[in-house]
């Protein structure tokens, strides 16, 4: 079985490059479990493979699992790491098995079985707290797709983006031909901060878009809240010959 333990408690051996032994750190703080990877059924069957690269964190150990490692889970119930210590050496040994029962009691300072997936539940993790955070910085939801002069009374709902933990929020125009529609060219991106839309909920921002092959700028005055994007009656004036209805808002996204 391809494992390889590390531990990174105290002044022991860290492989230079692998900088997951410091995240371990963070989420484990000697006593906690984390695990970064995937576990994968085959098909439909009970077999469960705990794919290569995944990485746990057991207490204060580091374990890579550095091939693909299947179970049957037909008659248990958990795939576990088991650990084992030497007393004369220090040194720890970690293997992956699939049981039906834990078995309890600690070896040196770890957990002598940690549960890293249950069958019918999922993958176990105490760290999944940041787990969820690390995918929630990655993510790009866009609430809103298609096109409007954010006119007097016309308005864009979305979910709470500071209760769903978005940390940007981010509207974009493109060139409208008005009596056509939204052209896909002459687009401009308006980023905001979450938290400066909390501390100014509503308030009203002038989004800058250049005029293409010009040197004029167009702009559309909107109030943007943390659940609602309205528009205001400046959005579709003719002002220096620019007429504002060749702009539109095409798409809001939340980010982060």
């Amino acid at each position: 079985m391809a494992l390889k333990t590390f531990n990174f408690d105290g002044d022991a051996y860290i492989e230079g490059e692998d900088t997951r032994a410091e995240i371990g750190a963070i989420i484990s703080k000697i006593s906690g479990n984390g695990f970064f990877g995937t576990i994968s059924q085959v098909g439909s069957t009970n077999t469960f493979t705990v794919k290569s690269g995944s990485t746990i964190f057991i207490g204060g150990l580091c374990v890579r699992v550095l091939s693909d490692e299947s179970f049957d889970l037909t008659s248990n119930k958990y795939i576990v790491v088991e650990t084992t210590f030497s007393t004369a050496s220090g040194a720890y040994a970690c293997v992956l098995k699939s049981v039906n029962v834990i078995t309890a009691g600690k070896v040196g300072t770890v957990n002598k079985q940690v549960i890293i997936y249950e069958k019918g539940v999922g993958v176990a993790n105490e760290g999944s707290g940041l787990v969820d955070l690390l995918g929630k910085s990655m993510r790009a939801t866009r609430f809103f797709n298609g096109s409007s002069y954010m006119d007097e009374g016309q308005s864009i709902s979305f979910p709470n983006l500071l209760a769903n933990n978005y940390q940007l929020g981010i509207l974009f125009f493109s060139h409208y031909t008005v009596g056509t529609g939204a052209d896909n060219w002459g687009w401009a991106a308006y980023p905001v901060l979450v938290k400066q839309i909390e501390l100014m909920s509503g308030q009203g921002h002038a989004v800058p878009i250049p005029v293409t092959g010009t040197t004029k700028t167009a702009y559309k005055y909107v109030y943007i809240g943390l659940e609602r994007i309205s528009g205001n009656a400046q959005n579709v004036q003719t002002l220096d010959g620019i007429n504002f209805r060749s702009y539109c808002l095409r798409e809001f996204w939340g980010v982060g």
